[in-house]
């Protein structure tokens, strides 16, 4: 599994990616990670192109 920790929209947010092709989107709950989104995508060559992704997906679902 991958992680990116990152700050949206005033929120501290993680990107968990399994190295192939399912995102979780996380929030911090009770000093834990917990998914509130859940996404599949296909075709990522990279961490660089999975990155991107879900911040696309992310910037879907919480506009900046």
């Amino acid at each position: 599994m991958k992680h990116w920790e990152i700050e949206h929209a005033g929120n501290h947010l993680r990107i968990e990616w399994n190295g192939s092709a399912t995102f979780n989107l996380q929030m911090p709950v009770g000093g834990q990670w917990v998914d509130y989104h859940s996404f599949t995508t296909y075709n990522i060559d990279n961490d660089q192109d999975a990155l991107e992704n879900a911040i696309e997906v992310l910037e879907q679902l919480e506009p900046a």
